[in-house]
């Protein structure tokens, strides 16, 4: 039976910044493989990470790539050698992530044998026109004549997708090699959005606002009384520890968890992680 894989990438995290994505994902992923690609850190990282089953692989090198983009590379390098052992892989930011539930489930639901669909990806709950980051973002990465075509897109994060094995391979490497030589160093989001919003992948995306919690547009305190009004879709809620959609569903991935008070307490509280959010600034 085919496994599937849950992949990331960091640099400068120690095991205290780790937790929550490390142990969440153990939690879920059952048999399968949980990989990280690292970049700085500490041995004593690394044999944390060992021990609590998490396969790591190190992180390419470039003095010229920003770690946003570079993780993609890293990623790639993993999968050109090993997609073929997975049936489904789903690749997130670190930082900021946690697992509610398997989100193979969801993956498996939304991509039966024989579909076309070959990639989930997460909304943001807004266009581009309505969010003052993306919005800057996508001009910056491309120029006015790409953000005209763009701008009236629904914003769909580069942080939290997955799908098909080969499929996830190939959009990785082309995240990278679109993103390099770019006006900015931060256009990973940007390059993302341009490719699912144009073939070969747009048709091969199934949009979701269910899978993955994007708090930073949908539920962060400081932004949701701007952003209400334009939300494509309804806020979360949190039951008894629990990110929910308005139906009670429970969402299998949360990211972005750090910007809403409660949420961040919780996590912490949870996995025994310290309050370092000074360290966060920079990293993914």
């Amino acid at each position: 039976m085919e496994k599937n894989l849950i992949i990331g990438g960091f640099t400068n995290y120690g095991i205290n910044e780790l937790k929550p994505w490390v142990l969440s994902a153990k939690e879920v992923a059952g048999d399968n493989d949980v990989v990280l690609v690292a970049g700085k850190t500490t041995e004593e990282t690394i044999k944390w990470l060992q021990n609590q089953g998490i396969i790591v692989v190190p992180m390419a090198q470039s003095q010229t790539v920003p770690i946003h983009v570079l993780r993609f590379l890293s990623i790639y390098e993993y999968l050109r050698n090993n997609w073929a052992k997975y049936r489904f892989v789903v690749t997130t930011d670190v930082k900021d992530v946690y697992f509610q539930l398997d989100p193979f489930d969801y993956i498996e639901k939304s991509m039966p044998p024989g579909s076309t669909t070959k990639l989930i990806i997460a909304s943001e709950g807004l266009r581009y026109k309505d969010e003052p980051w993306g919005d800057e973002n996508l001009k910056q990465a491309y120029g006015s004549y790409v953000y005209e075509e763009f701008k009236n897109n629904t914003i769909y994060n580069v942080g939290t997708f997955g799908g098909v094995s080969e499929y996830v391979k190939d959009m990785v490497f082309n995240i990278f090699t679109n993103a390099i030589n770019r006006p900015i160093p931060i256009c990973d989001q940007a390059v993302f959005n341009v490719l699912i919003g144009t073939q070969p992948f747009k048709d091969i995306c199934y949009a979701t606002d269910d899978w993955a919690c994007e708090a930073g547009t949908v539920a962060d305190p400081t932004k949701i009384e701007k952003f209400r009004p334009n939300l494509l879709c309804y806020e979360p809620q949190f039951v008894d520890g629990v990110v929910k959609t308005f139906n009670q569903y429970i969402f299998p991935i949360v990211h972005q968890y750090d910007r809403v008070p409660e949420w961040k307490k919780f996590v912490q509280e949870k996995y025994g992680q310290e309050d370092e959010s000074q360290y966060f600034k920079y990293r993914i």
